[in-house]
């Protein structure tokens, strides 16, 4: 290759790796001239409170006032960080306001991405605890991390190829505390967002951070306000800007978590009283008192309130401008990414997990041009197989002008214990308890055990085997007892009743590991027994046992299970018992569910379902049977509004559905639904023996999952009401 081609090449490569303008508007150094005075810019943390940080800087680019160094702990880091790099005030802003932070600081997989076999236990608790040394204990931290540091990780893309955090343009120096000796440390330089996560541990809210192999939880317990660091950097002198909590008087310390959150200031406070006396100004935006660190969702009162109090040192911001000789350079901010030539994936830190798997869940070419975008998605997608606890990546040039994208990972191999709880009017309160348990009987398997209590009796045994995880395929063994009041009508009047107990052992195959379309086939055993019968002899069910041979469809793209705004749902389901089978009966059913939920706005959404099933044979077990309102083993909840729980169980099912979904509030939702049905005893295409329904659902995903309240009337029933509370289980 000639030296010109070479030459292009590399400016290429240069102009495509750094966002446009970067280079151009944010010098390699902001170093002042040696007779200009070197403002230091200090920031606290304090959680939310921190994003008042953004409103004093948009102050002081107002003010004219050049920053020569920023140093920042915990939500000081995240904002100096970013400042730091390159973004300006109003790009900060914009991200503080865009950004969903609930949605950030939850660790909820993207359902979308999570497998198959995950899918089928996805929302159905609230609250989950590490089994450690056969005991339930607590877990280190709430929040694991992994939507934090991907949000890091995407928003310092410009600096990922940066090691000394003194060769951005405004030098830069963070800190976290070491778990160990509760010693402060100060990153200088390394990877940014694992500087910038390491100081915003949150102890018992964040995990700690491990980097090079230390430890570390929030740097706001060893050194919440570093101006010694800033004076260190070449600082002389210094803005510092606290929001971090007082300490409360004994009158308002009336609950565990105040009085958890004064322990902790005791030690906060202690420090900072010196670094305050080191400020030549001090900035105290105390309206934020008033502020909770996890109130996120005020992001605008918190920026104004930054800037306010700012502005209250006008006079002398200005007259530090004017000592400083020399104005702060243009800050054009970070301009759109650019797309880097991709090498090779490096992974490292997965025993279990093949990199095989991990190459086919990220699907990267040859040839691809690596994008934040393109990466945030090949993470989530990846993190939402639920083998890993954390994944961190680095894009990192190589020797031939070209970018590998380094991926490490810290495998799930934790044992969990689940509980969820639910409330419905008519089947009143229910627990569930749930376990999982990896590699519990030999490696490349899960285990899972669930005890529902309540009105329905469910317990369940459930094992998957797989033979690799570069394979989706697994092998499925459960074992199933449940136990049902079941009330049975005829006309729309209760003419019999029983007591379902059912006892199942099932074995399938399937492409469980996958998250796209669910194919499985299997052969079950059923024992049946009914008990508490009240008119014997109007019961329509068997209770003969058999077995069955059974094959079943699904497609399950709905972007949440409760409230969905968007995606689909496609089911199907076939089982046969009879001489093939080598069994006692003969039936045969078919069914089939299709529903989908349209955006037409960030507010609205419209919904669709169709619902068919068919039967065959003159015995049929009650769980073959089609009944809604209540929650199906194999369809999930089915609703018909202005019917009651049975009230239409029958062999055939023809039904539609329509209806619109208003989200006026964030988690806040308004459902008007139609529906129309027909249940048969016989399958026929006829349009007579049409049952209508409409309801009005007002409702809202909380942290006990979702709440409604639901009015319904139809042609069956005038109106009834209800209310669910909790995940369907």
């Amino acid at each position: 290759m000639s030296f010109c081609r070479t030459f292009s090449f590399i400016l290429a490569i240069l102009l495509f790796s750094l966002p446009q303008d970067y280079l151009s508007a944010n010098p390699v150094s902001a170093t002042a001239p040696d007779d200009s005075l070197r403002v230091g810019l200090v920031l606290s943390g304090g959680g939310a409170k921190g994003i008042a940080h953004i409103g004093v800087l948009k102050k002081l680019e107002e003010a004219g006032v050049r920053i020569d160094y920023i140093t920042g702990t915990s939500m000081g880091s995240v904002i100096g960080a970013l400042y730091s790099i390159g973004y300006t005030s109003d790009q900060l802003i914009e991200l503080a306001k865009s950004r969903n932070w609930e949605e950030l600081f939850t660790e909820k997989p993207s359902r979308r991405y999570i497998s198959n076999y995950e899918r089928l236990f996805d929302d159905r608790t609230i609250v989950s605890f590490p089994i450690r040394e056969r005991s339930l204990d607590l877990p280190v931290g709430i929040i694991k991390g992994q939507n934090i540091y991907t949000f890091l990780s995407r928003y310092t893309w410009p600096a990922h190829g940066t090691k000394k955090f003194s060769d951005f343009p405004i030098p830069f120096a963070t800190v976290a505390t070491e778990i160990e000796t509760g010693k402060a440390k100060v990153f200088r330089s390394g990877y940014l967002p694992d500087a910038i996560r390491a100081s915003i541990s949150i102890p018992s809210l964040m995990r700690p951070h491990t980097v090079n192999d230390t430890t570390y939880i929030d740097g706001g317990l060893s050194n919440n306000l570093p101006v010694d660091e800033a004076i260190n950097m070449g600082s002389d002198y210094i803005i510092s800007v606290n929001v971090a909590s007082p300490l409360m008087p004994k009158d308002s310390l009336k609950a565990f978590t105040e009085v958890l959150n004064q322990v902790v200031s005791y030690r906060i406070n202690e420090k900072i009283e010196s670094q305050i006396e080191k400020s030549d100004l001090y900035i105290r935006p105390e309206k934020t008192n008033a502020f909770e660190i996890i109130d996120f969702d005020r992001v605008d009162e918190l920026i104004q309130i930054g800037y306010d109090e700012a502005s209250v040192h006008t006079e002398e911001l200005r007259k530090i401008a004017e000592a400083q000789g020399s104005e702060p350079k243009e800050r054009r901010g970070i301009g759109n990414y650019g797309a880097l030539p991709f090498n090779r994936v490096i992974i490292n830190g997965n025993n279990l997990v093949s990199d095989e798997f991990i190459m086919s869940e990220l699907e990267i070419e040859e040839g691809f041009q690596l994008t934040p975008d393109f990466i945030d998605d090949k993470i989530s997608q990846l993190y939402s197989t639920q083998l890993f606890d954390l994944i961190t990546y680095r894009i990192q040039p190589d020797e031939s002008y070209y970018y590998n994208l380094h991926i490490n990972v810290e495998e799930n191999t934790s044992d969990i214990f689940k509980v969820g709880v639910r409330y419905e009017t008519q089947t009143e309160a229910s627990i569930l308890l749930a376990s999982q348990f990896r590699n519990f009987l030999f490696n490349n398997s899960e285990f899972r055990m669930d005890l529902r209590l309540g009105n329905e009796i469910r317990a369940m045994a459930d094992l998957l085997r797989y033979g690799g995880l570069g394979s989706r395929l697994g092998i499925r063994s459960s074992l199933l007892f449940e136990s049902e009041n079941v009330d049975q009508f005829t006309d729309g009047d209760r003419t019999a009743s029983f007591n379902f107990n059912h006892l199942r052992m099932e074995l399938s195959l399937g492409n469980y590991l996958s998250s796209n379309n669910l194919f499985r086939i299997g052969v079950r055993r059923d024992v049946l027994n009914h008990t508490n019968k009240i008119n014997d002899e109007l019961i329509v069910a068997t209770e003969t046992d058999h077995q069955s041979l059974f094959f079943r469809f699904t497609r399950d793209k709905l972007q949440r299970r409760s409230f969905p705004n968007s995606g689909a749902r496609i089911m199907a389901d076939v089982a046969h018992s009879g001489d093939i089978s080598l069994s006692k009966i003969n039936y045969f059913t078919a069914g089939g569910l299709a529903e989908s939920f349209i955006p037409v706005s960030d507010e609205i959404t419209i919904r669709g379902l169709l619902f068919g099933g068919f039967s065959s044979g003159d015995e049929l077990p009650w769980n073959s049977f089609y009944s809604l309102n209540r929650q199906d083993p194999v369809y999930g909840f089915v609703r018909f509004g202005g019917l009651n729980r049975y009230e239409m169980t029958s062999r055939n099912i023809q039904m539609i559905s329509t209806g619109i979904q208003i989200e006026p509030i964030y988690h806040r939702f308004i459902n008007f639904d139609y529906y129309a049905g027909r249940f048969l005893p016989t399958w026929n295409l006829n349009r007579d023996n049409i049952t209508h329904g409409a309801s009005i659902t007002v409702g809202a995903l909380t942290i006990l999952g979702p709440v409604e309240l639901i009015l319904s009337s139809g042609s069956e029933n005038s109106l009834l009401a209800e209310i669910q509370i909790g995940y369907k289980f």
